[in-house]
């Protein structure tokens, strides 16, 4: 099959693409890219590859090149179960009700900017920031370095698609040191038996007090959820504009019914997944389909393919609000299994203020031309939105 995977995932619809890997090669392997890789695109497929970590792992990184000494969401048990045993409360319910009211203050302040007419990128003024205040909040860093976290999250999300490694290396070491020095305030404060913030810092910085986590760890771990807890959010909130601003319909529904919002919400991250699919790799030679696979190879698992698969879904290829609520959130926009995205309720939580935001408010928002993608073919998302707003 000479069809390229890779040449077709940034296009500004790549279900098309999509559409074509389930049909006529459901197991592709993209021979043109270094390092080679497989890629799988039917629900039943992903879903077996995301529900057999101990077959196909995550340690080899979450990227297309093979990179060791990772955490969490790139790494395996019983160290991805340890540290994520320390990270849960972060995201408990009991912790998203409380950051809510903030959340809305923010998302609030953020959108003084629409009450009067203009032109201007969403994303620049809306998308970005406010999920990168959301996870300063989390994290319990300065809100002001948020264009600090951005440059660093774009260079090394970059690299996970192919960019360039060197600007990965500078951005990791330069975010490892400042996350170092967070840790290294809270030990002060500790050591001087002060109370200290309630953020993710303050617990990771806790767990190593008793030997849960190791500094590295801490540094890796808040990288992570820097870069994964805003980069595909941000995503999220400019493709739901850009779909309200090109089928208004949906706009009218759910101003017709806010109670629709929610599930909105779901339909939004199953039909435009920011995370298009990530990469694992087999501990042994194993079968997929009808091939089988050399041991330590990388695999895509196309969440987003799987999410338009007709087999599982009626009529995928629209945004519909009155699914099933039961199959609504049996999407793979999230993973799925013990590597499931553990920031999920945030990600929802912000969605929601946002689309809640839009709906109840009345400024109009038009998108004024097609956007350009985000370039690492592993996610789905805009560098910029241009809009008009009244």
């Amino acid at each position: 099959m000479t069809y390229s995977h890779v040449e077709r995932a940034n296009d500004l619809e790549p279900s098309d693409g999509h559409r074509i890997l389930r049909e006529e090669c459901p197991l592709h392997h993209e021979e043109n890219f270094d390092p080679p890789f497989y890629v799988v695109s039917k629900h039943d497929d992903v879903l077996e590859i995301l529900k057999s970590p101990e077959l196909w792992g995550n340690s080899d990184g979450p990227g297309v090149f093979y990179q060791r000494g990772g955490v969490l969401g790139s790494t395996d048990d019983p160290d991805h179960a340890r540290q994520r045993r320390v990270l849960r409360e972060v995201f408990l319910p009991s912790r998203m009700r409380l950051l809510e009211k903030r959340l809305e203050t923010i998302c609030d302040d953020l959108w003084k900017t629409f009450e009067k007419p203009g032109e201007g990128d969403f994303v620049e003024i809306f998308a970005f920031p406010f999920p990168a205040l959301a996870i300063a909040e989390i994290l319990g860093v300065d809100p002001n370095d948020r264009e600090k976290f951005h440059k660093w999250a774009d260079d090394i999300v970059a690299g996970l698609g192919g960019g360039d490694l060197k600007l990965v290396d500078k951005a990791n070491q330069e975010l490892w040191e400042y996350i170092d020095d967070l840790v290294e305030t809270r030990l002060i404060l500790m050591d001087q038996g002060d109370q200290l913030p309630e953020d993710a810092i303050s617990t990771m910085t806790i767990a190593f007090s008793k030997g849960d986590l190791s500094r590295r760890e801490i540094q890796r771990l808040g990288h992570q959820l820097l870069v994964a807890g805003h980069e595909t959010t941000a995503s999220l909130l400019a493709l739901m504009v850009y779909r309200l601003s090109s089928q208004p319909e949906l706009l009218a529904s759910l101003k017709n019914n806010p109670k629709l919002i929610e599930p909105a919400v779901e339909e939004f991250l199953r039909f435009d997944s920011p995370v298009q699919g990530l990469f694992r790799t087999n501990s042994k030679a194993c079968p997929v389909r009808d091939s089988v696979i050399p041991a330590g190879t990388k695999l895509q698992a196309m969440f987003a393919s799987a999410n338009r698969d007709p087999e599982i879904w009626n009529d995928p290829d629209s945004i519909r609000f009155d699914r099933d609520p039961k199959l609504a959130r049996q999407h793979l926009a999230f993973g799925w299994g013990v590597h499931y995205c553990i920031g999920a309720p945030l990600a929802r939580l912000e969605a929601r203020l946002a689309l809640k935001k839009i709906v109840t408010s009345d400024t109009t928002l038009e998108v004024l031309e097609d956007p350009p993608t985000t370039p690492p073919f592993i996610l789905r998302g805009f560098t910029e939105l241009r809009i008009k707003w009244n």
